[in-house]
């Protein structure tokens, strides 16, 4: 359905983590602009085989040009194996799909829990950045701002290494059980 494309389950499965509450799967296409107005496709085919049942989020910005191009699904999906009680039945799951150019920021966020993310988002503070899911962008302060804003232009990663390397954190394996070694 998607032929090349970067697919990547992310979260606690890709940190290795022996069990997960939740599928947070990230995706993108190396040619830079075949993403666009994938998730529509991709979601209606999930639903089509029963796999998603219940929305709770769907926005999708790469064909609007808005939210730095990012498409995101949140929803509830099942497999036919699960236990039939309802508590078990359901399990949340997260599409999120990234233009190439800011992929490597969409792995950090959907990879690193929330300690690690906080703990980047410090790092590059202290170096005049701000640091989220779609780039690395020069922190502007106006006055009374404790933090820096946003800057307009994000500085260009084209993988996580190189986003942890300038924000001074040595990487560890995206499938080890310490995707970062503080």
């Amino acid at each position: 359905m998607f032929p090349q494309a970067d697919i990547v389950c992310g979260g606690s499965y890709r940190r290795g983590k022996a069990s997960c509450g939740d599928m947070d799967i990230v995706i993108t296409h190396p040619d830079g602009k075949s993403h666009i107005g994938f998730l529509t496709k991709y979601v209606k085919r999930l639903k089509d085989i029963n796999f998603l049942r219940e929305d709770l989020v769907f926005r999708i910005h790469s064909e609007e040009g808005t939210d730095s191009g990012v498409d995101t699904y949140f929803g509830l999906c099942t497999y036919p194996e699960m236990i039939e009680d309802i508590m078990d039945k359901y399990l949340p799951k997260t599409l999120i799909v990234y233009p190439r150019d800011i992929y490597a920021f969409g792995l950090i966020a959907w990879t690193g829990n929330d300690v690690l993310n906080g703990r980047l988002r410090i790092l590059a503070e202290s170096k005049g950045f701000r640091l989220d899911d779609t780039g690395l962008f020069p922190a502007t302060h106006s006055s009374g701002e404790k933090r820096g804003s946003k800057g307009s232009a994000s500085l260009k990663f084209a993988t996580e290494k190189q986003v942890f390397d300038f924000v001074g954190v040595p990487m560890g394996g995206a499938q080890s059980k310490e995707f970062v070694k503080f």
